[in-house]
Parts: structure tokens; sequence; C-alpha cells
């Protein structure tokens, strides 16, 4: 999501952002390994807010 000029990573049921960065490449790389990591969905979202891309890591995703 982007929120007050920089890009955020943040988990499903946390108000908070796990992480920051500059550059929306930079935050969805990190973002997809902690989806990989936590095998659970991957959301982008553009800079409006609205989905742009989704990807599920789910163990058993077909």
């Amino acid at each position: 999501m982007f929120e007050n000029g920089r890009w955020k990573n943040r988990l499903v049921g946390s108000s908070r952002a796990a992480n920051a960065h500059d550059v929306k490449t930079d935050a969805v790389a990190q973002g997809r390994e902690m989806a990989q990591k936590r095998k659970v969905e991957h959301v982008i979202r553009n800079r409006d807010g609205q989905i742009g891309q989704r990807r599920d890591y789910h163990r058993d995703s077909r």
C-alpha cells in the first residue's frame, strides 16, 4: 500500500506496516518473500489503493 509517500507491506490482521520502502519494486520484492515464507496470499495494490495483482503462495494452491 502507498501511504505517506512510502510503499508499505502489511500483514493481514495487523494495523501497522511490517516495513516501508521508497520504491514500489523494493516493497513488492520483500512482500513476495514474506508471503512465500508464510505460505499466504500476496496482494499488490496500486497507488490509489486498488488491487493491481494477487499471487497465492498457499501450500496446496492450484
